[in-house]
């Protein structure tokens, strides 16, 4: 059975994931590849991609190239993680605008690798296929791993390696001699059958290759060294806080001020122009929340202390402490920080009289985790009040450890905790828990609260790996 999500044929590349939990021994490893899974398909629809659903790698490839829209094929293993970034996805349509008819790890399985002496292998965590290249040529099956000793022309390979891998060769090419292997790995059969017809076989490269990740689920022994990442990307967002808002700024917002209550998570400065963009009155309260507590503080210090000049240099000076296992360069990450900010007084020249007058205001400072217990008491009553909370129930560091069933939970029981404050409280969000399994695709994500539906989680659309799970008596929260 082949499943489909938010099949509207707004790209020409088509995205294909394949569900192989059934090879995993572990029931971790199922509860963090389905997580991750859940996620992915979230992100896919968010950036307008149709995405399919399968455990049949053949059938769906076939399925999608009998459609001539489509350009590409995306495959995807699920439990394919993407970091803490959403690169991959202007990664992937940047490569498909090359010439290739495959494009992935292929990997030499020759005497110094685990499987020695086999023919070369596909993986199947990531690869993409020119589809038009793809029928010409018969839709060949992928070819899947079997302990089976078989003859085949051994192809002609670079002498260089890529990326330090002993077994990723920058690129193989067809070859005359016959050779005996001992396996068959994973794209045996499209490798030597796109070798035969002469076709272009090419890397990822580096900008694909550097925004996912792959857990390795099938090997308990693999997953437990790669699972420390996931952890670690969430020690990493508690703990150090970005430059810029992630989400876009919003140009135009039907809200009618002037504002009494901005309650806001801690990030950047876009609020202060919302502020006065909306109008305030005299006596608002500006309310910070946040699970980072260095987030908060770095927020305080910028009220108190900053000048509202050279906005990178004082970020800078407050990055005191940067998480232990923190691997990367920072200084390009405050050159972003200054050509975000270029970019920001060039639509905003009258910045400096915004920042006069909102940081004159009364700012309060509230840590906080809405993923877990929490208290809304400090919200007042009666006000007029505008709460942005971006993308806190679809924050990605999060999304791995827990399930889609538990934030929707999550979401639904802070809709209500509002409600019950006051209906007429605004609420902005990036996106909301279920996007890409619910049928009603222009749900609420900016409006009044009492205007907000929950989700009934016997509504959506279930994939594959939820088919026994996807079910309540009541609405979650």
């Amino acid at each position: 059975m082949i499943q489909e999500f938010n099949v509207e044929k707004r790209k020409k590349i088509a995205i294909c994931i394949i569900d192989n939990s059934a090879s995993f021994s572990s029931g971790w490893t199922k509860e963090i590849s389905i997580n991750i899974s859940d996620f992915l398909v979230h992100r896919f629809v968010q950036y307008d991609f149709d995405v399919y659903i399968s455990d049949k790698e053949d059938e769906i490839l076939k399925f999608v190239s009998k459609n001539d829209f489509y350009t590409h094929a995306v495959v995807v293993a699920s439990g394919m993680s993407l970091g803490l970034s959403d690169r991959l996805f202007s990664a992937i349509e940047n490569k498909c605008r090359e010439d290739f008819f495959l494009s992935g790890h292929v990997l030499h399985r020759n005497e110094n690798s685990f499987w020695k002496n086999g023919y070369y292998e596909l993986h199947h965590q990531f690869y993409i296929v020119n589809l038009k290249e793809f029928t010409d040529i018969g839709c060949p099956e992928i070819g899947q791993f079997s302990n089976e000793r078989h003859r085949q022309i051994e192809p002609f390979r670079s002498a260089e390696y890529l990326y330090d891998d002993h077994e990723v060769a920058s690129w193989i090419k067809p070859g005359k001699i016959e050779k005996e292997y001992e396996i068959k790995c994973h794209g045996w059969n499209i490798i030597s059958t796109a070798l035969i017809k002469n076709k272009k076989l090419v890397d990822l490269g580096e900008d694909i290759r550097n925004n996912k990740k792959y857990l390795y689920y099938e090997y308990d022994h693999v997953f437990l060294r790669e699972l420390p990442q996931i952890y670690h990307d969430q020690f990493f967002c508690n703990n150090f806080f970005p430059s810029w808002n992630s989400d876009n700024f919003r140009h135009h917002i039907d809200f009618s001020g002037p504002v009494d209550q901005y309650i806001t998570v801690g990030i950047g400065i876009y609020w202060a122009v919302y502020l006065h963009s909306l109008g305030y009155t005299k006596n608002c309260r500006i309310i910070f929340t946040d699970i980072n507590h260095n987030c908060l503080q770095f927020m305080k210090s910028m009220v108190e202390e900053w000048d509202g000049e050279n906005y990178h240099e004082f970020y800078r000076k407050k990055l005191r402490i940067l998480p232990n296992g923190f691997d990367k360069n920072l200084e390009p990450y405050i050159e972003y920080t200054k050509n975000e900010w270029i970019k920001f007084l060039e639509i905003h020249p009258n910045w400096y009289n915004i920042w006069k007058e909102v940081k004159s205001l009364k700012f309060e400072y509230v840590l906080i985790d809405y993923m877990g217990k929490y208290d809304l008491r400090f919200i007042e009553r009666d006000k007029k009040t505008l709460m942005n909370l971006s993308d806190v129930f679809t924050h990605s560091p999060y999304t791995p450890t827990q399930s889609l069933k538990y934030r929707i939970s999550c979401e639904n029981r802070f809709i209500n905790s509002l409600k019950n404050i006051d209906p007429e409280i605004y609420l902005m969000l990036t996106s909301r828990s279920a996007d890409g399994y619910h049928l009603n695709k222009n749900r609420l994500e900016f409006g009044k609260i009492k205007d907000f539906d929950l989700t009934d989680i016997n509504e959506l659309k279930k994939p594959v790996w939820h088919a026994e799970d996807w079910h309540s008596p009541r609405i979650l929260g």
